[in-house]
């Protein structure tokens, strides 16, 4: 019997040391894993089509960051499902660091509560890294309408024979819960015509495909100086600096009306805090570039810069919000 436990002492010691012995070496390869970070080029995710503000950040942020960590920063777009075809792929992608969500408020926190079934699961949610801008939504519609104000569009809308069309970049964004908080606010009616991207959204709305849309500006810009869009007001609490003389939709008369779309940086569920830190660093001075702050403030976005603890609180707060809003206007995408 003395033997029988000795032997057990010793084998219980031995696989203890084992078992020391393994984690010290898997944390010796994830802190090397960290320490050669980045040693392959990275892929940045992006939900929605080529032309929108998430685009357009995207194709700055990895210009300027392939330059920073000296390899190649791919922009890979994925639109569909409201960005949940993006959302599933990067969730499932090794968390390495080389797989990047460029997400906006949708994604990260709209999605999980308007979708029965997503293609991940949302409880492991994303690890963020840092937001990058705010892109202000502005309420525009075609310049062919009779309309110059939003009290001219709520009653327009109120006398037409038939609801007016808005555009959005897919059931469950925040241009579409929007436009419904519009709705709900006003008593019009509209009928909602989903696209699978900003630009598609916008030029739809140039052409007089819809009436009306939320947009962020980079989209709408180009339209708006060709003359085929007008710009009624924009979704902010405050008026926007690069926008001053856009009245707010709050202040023409829709009290209290205020959404907006945050775009960030997130990485897949699981990833190394060493690499998440990696990232953040590197993108913090990327995103403080002066010729990037320009590129991205003169379309109309509002730079921000938030640590990843910081950033993760943000989407939570947001996805309190939406959840609200999403149950009170009932809306539900399959």
């Amino acid at each position: 019997m003395k033997n029988r436990w000795l032997r057990l002492f010793v084998n219980s010691k031995w696989a203890f040391l084992v078992c020391l012995g393994l984690a010290a070496l898997m944390g010796g390869t994830l802190s090397a894993s960290a320490q050669s970070y980045p040693d392959k080029p990275i892929r940045f995710v992006v939900p929605m089509a080529p032309g929108g503000a998430v685009d357009i950040v995207s194709r700055a942020v990895a210009h300027a960051l392939s330059k920073k960590m000296g390899q190649t920063v791919v922009v890979d777009n994925k639109p569909g499902a409201g960005g949940s075809i993006a959302a599933g792929f990067v969730s499932n992608a090794a968390p390495d660091g080389y797989t990047v969500f460029v997400a906006d408020t949708g994604q990260l926190s709209i999605n999980p509560f308007l979708y029965k079934k997503l293609p991940y699961d949302t409880s492991k949610g994303f690890v963020a890294v840092t937001d990058a801008v705010a892109a202000p939504l502005y309420l525009a519609v075609n310049a062919d309408l009779p309309i110059k104000t939003v009290q001219e569009l709520v009653a327009y809308a109120k006398t037409a024979k038939e609801p007016l069309a808005y555009g959005s970049v897919g059931v469950g964004s925040v241009h579409h819960l929007g436009m419904e908080l519009l709705v709900s606010k006003t008593g019009i009616k509209a009928t909602h015509i989903p696209f699978k991207g900003a630009s598609q959204s916008a030029v739809a709305l140039a052409s007089g495909e819809v009436h009306m849309a939320l947009s962020a500006m980079p989209s709408l810009k180009p339209l708006v100086t060709a003359g085929k869009v007008r710009i009624l007001g924009v979704t902010t609490p405050q008026r926007v600096a690069q926008t001053p003389d856009v009245p707010t939709v709050s202040e023409s008369g829709i009290s209290g009306f205020s959404v907006a779309v945050n775009v960030g940086f997130v990485l897949p569920p699981n990833t190394p805090e060493a690499i998440v830190n990696a990232l953040y660093r590197d993108m913090s001075d990327v995103l403080a570039n002066p010729e990037v702050q320009t590129q991205l403030t003169t379309m109309g976005l509002v730079m921000l810069k938030s640590n990843p603890r910081d950033y993760a609180n943000a989407i939570k707060d947001d996805a309190d919000k939406y959840r609200a809003l999403i149950k009170s206007t009932g809306a539900v995408a399959e």
